[in-house]
């Protein structure tokens, strides 16, 4: 499916973020000689300087609506590929969302500072 270089989850598009970056992956075990094993799924997390209710109100609903079937399709940059492939937007099927979260409360008492992680991405 051809890509539209904005940020959805389940075909709703989310408010533009202010930062989207990929999240380093955790180590599950270390062999013998030292080496790490990775995760083979990422996380990419998207923060956001709110400003209004409804921009809060899209991203709750996204999430509310993931506790039905558990998993989401997103759209979100593509993870960079070692194929010399351009920037562009890709889509990821079989991710979960975290919770969004409220980092502070601005002086018109609306969200700011909203951030959701979304994890087992395969980028392979």
């Amino acid at each position: 499916m051809p890509s539209t270089g904005t940020y959805k989850i389940n075909g709703l598009e989310m408010p533009q973020p202010t930062e989207g970056h990929w999240l380093p992956r955790r180590a599950i075990d270390i062999q013998g000689d030292n080496r790490p094993i990775y995760s083979p799924v990422r996380a990419f997390q998207l923060s956001w300087d709110i400003r209004t209710y409804e921009e809060w109100e899209v991203l709750v609903v996204a999430f509310n609506q993931l506790q039905a079937s558990g998993t989401a399709v997103v759209e979100i940059p593509a993870y960079p590929s070692m194929t010399g492939t351009a920037f562009g937007y890709r889509e990821y099927s079989g991710t979960t969302l975290s919770e969004p979260v409220i980092g502070g409360m601005f002086h018109e008492q609306f969200p700011t500072d909203v951030s959701l992680v979304i994890g087992n991405i395969r980028t392979q």
